[in-house]
């Protein structure tokens, strides 16, 4: 009888060996590969099918990575330049146009059908046309999540939030309203 490898080391035709690991997480691996574009390895693949769904249910979204191919393991998708935007705002206040674009991001979950309108900062990648993408979606349409509240903790954490505020009152006073009391509720740290 054949002996089954522990490790696979082959996926869509790429030998992981032979590829930079780039970001690795709770499920799985990213590695770059040529035309910008990575290749994302699930440890678990229901959690692959999970986020093939998001993506392809996404595809017409500026706001998430591109998919080219996929199997039961892994995806291969385009690559998100710019910065985390966890990292950005250690260094850089939000302005503006960021707050605007991350309320349109979060409409745009909504207009997707998701039932989880949040994000995390470390999941949202500020680019350089100063647009806003989305890495690692995950729980879309598992998890009911009807405002942004870890993005906001993040912008809380981040002295950003008081501002962002500022910023989309005019432009969006319904989510100003809503998000101010909902944030209002949650409990300090």
């Amino acid at each position: 009888m054949k002996k089954v490898p522990k490790y696979r080391f082959e996926y869509l035709g790429y030998d992981v060996t032979k590829l930079k690991l780039i970001g690795q997480g709770h499920q799985g691996k990213v590695y770059m590969l040529p035309n910008d574009k990575v290749l994302k390895i699930f440890y678990n693949p229901e959690a692959c099918k999970k986020q093939l769904e998001v993506l392809m249910s996404a595809k017409n979204s500026r706001f998430f990575p591109t998919v080219y191919d996929f199997d039961s393991h892994s995806i291969v998708m385009s690559f998100v330049y710019g910065s985390r935007l966890s990292y950005y705002l250690k260094n850089n206040n939000i302005n503006k146009s960021l707050s605007i674009e991350l309320v349109k991001l979060i409409d745009e979950l909504k207009k997707l059908g998701f039932t989880r309108l949040d994000a995390r900062l470390g999941h949202i990648f500020l680019q350089p046309d100063d647009t806003v993408k989305v890495i690692d979606p995950r729980e879309s349409y598992e998890r009911k999540q009807p405002y942004p509240k870890s993005m906001l903790k993040g912008l809380q954490k981040h002295g950003d939030l008081m501002l962002f505020f500022d910023y989309i009152k005019h432009d969006y006073p319904e989510y100003y309203k809503s998000w101010r009391k909902m944030m209002s509720r949650e409990p300090r740290h």
